[in-house]
């Protein structure tokens, strides 16, 4: 009985946060009418990823503010570090060999990059 109300609770939250944080409903609309062209995804994809990097470094330097030097200079390693994992895992260098190596690079790009600046933003918040 107890969960069933756990999970009526969580599905009242759940709508609240999905707009707090993680894709733009610019974005929800662009794909819903992008339809099945490869370069109108992309483009979709692409202008997402590009919002959300760079929500994903403001949210960076926000979380700064919540260390050390000593551990500042540690997380500004591990972003260089992440940043270069996302780039590899990814496939950064074919993303300009086609529409589809470039769909399949922001797609990858995005998701990676929405789950970091969401774990930021949960992170610099937390306060």
């Amino acid at each position: 009985m107890q969960m069933k109300y756990w999970g009526i609770a969580l599905a009242l939250l759940l709508p609240i946060q999905a707009k707090a944080i993680g894709y733009s409903s610019d974005y929800i609309s662009c794909m819903n009418s992008a339809g099945n062209s490869t370069s109108s995804i992309t483009r979709c994809m692409k202008s997402e990823f590009n919002d959300q990097d760079d929500r994903m470094k403001s949210l960076f330097k926000k979380t700064l503010d919540l260390y050390t030097s000593k551990e500042k200079k540690l997380q500004k390693k591990y972003q260089k570090t992440w940043l270069k994992m996302r780039s590899e895992q990814c496939g950064k260098s074919q993303k300009s060999a086609s529409d589809t190596y470039a769909m399949k690079y922001y797609n990858c790009a995005l998701k990676q990059t929405v789950t970091r600046a969401n774990m930021l933003e949960k992170l610099t918040y937390r306060l």
